[in-house]
């Protein structure tokens, strides 16, 4: 994988390639997941199965047009069936509750789709490569702005300002890294074995970079969120000590 060392930071191809992509796109996006770690920290320590962007939910009938609009399919995931539904209109109602939905083009080399019988807009789907190494496939991820905040649990009113939560590499947005540490230590994530070897390698390698106020807004976060206990709070706490 192609890695470019642009103003001090190490930026991935892909992720040039898509910013380039999205610069006539006009609402807020911003990178997520193990690449946007590597932005913060500007150290590489893995390979990344594919490239995440998290957008408002507001924006989904916005960002959903621009991709049909140049050519790439949109899917929202069936997990009840373990599938795929093709979008076709950005105003489909259908997808509206899903957390993400998959972009990716005809010929994507990241995921192999295959129509279900008698079936119109429902796909099988099965992973190709264990990393993305072209640009031609985006998950995009949902998340909700507030006044002027970044909602990380609604329920229990955790929320980053907007201005904290988006953080840039020059132009490049990114994902706070506090946030996306909060997300992945859900202990979904923490138990995956999708997930485990890249969450484990993610929280070695990513809070001791924290600055204080990040690292304690996140271990704020966890105390609310988990009260009953949660390993990386654990962990977190001992950082800190």
């Amino acid at each position: 994988m192609s890695i470019f060392r642009q103003w001090g930071v190490v930026v991935n191809r892909l992720i040039l390639e898509c910013q380039g992509f999205l610069k006539d796109f006009g609402y807020t996006y911003a990178f997520c997941g193990g690449y946007a770690l590597e932005m913060f920290t500007n150290i590489k320590k893995r390979t990344h199965s594919d490239l995440d962007i998290t957008l408002f939910d507001k924006d989904r009938k916005n960002i959903i047009a621009y991709m049909l609009n140049r050519g790439w399919n949109v899917y929202e995931p069936i997990h009840t069936s373990d599938s795929l539904r093709l979008i076709t209109d950005p105003y489909d109602e259908g997808e509206m509750n899903h957390f993400y939905i998959w972009a990716m083009k005809p010929d994507c080399t990241l995921i192999g789709i295959d129509p279900k019988h008698n079936e119109d807009t429902l796909f099988n789907y099965k992973i190709l490569n264990k990393e993305q190494t072209r640009f031609d496939f985006i998950d995009i991820i949902f998340n909700t702005e507030k006044d002027g905040t970044f909602i990380c649990d609604d329920n229990k009113n955790i929320t980053r300002a907007l201005d904290e939560a988006i953080l840039y590499r020059e132009a490049i947005p990114y994902l706070a890294p506090e946030i996306i540490l909060f997300f992945i230590a859900n202990p979904a994530y923490v138990e995956s074995d999708y997930h485990r070897e890249k969450n484990n390698m993610d929280w070695e390698s990513t809070p001791a970079f924290l600055p204080k106020e990040s690292l304690k807004w996140l271990i704020d976060a966890l105390r609310i969120a988990y009260p009953e206990g949660n390993r990386r709070l654990d962990e977190l706490i001992a950082l800190n000590e």
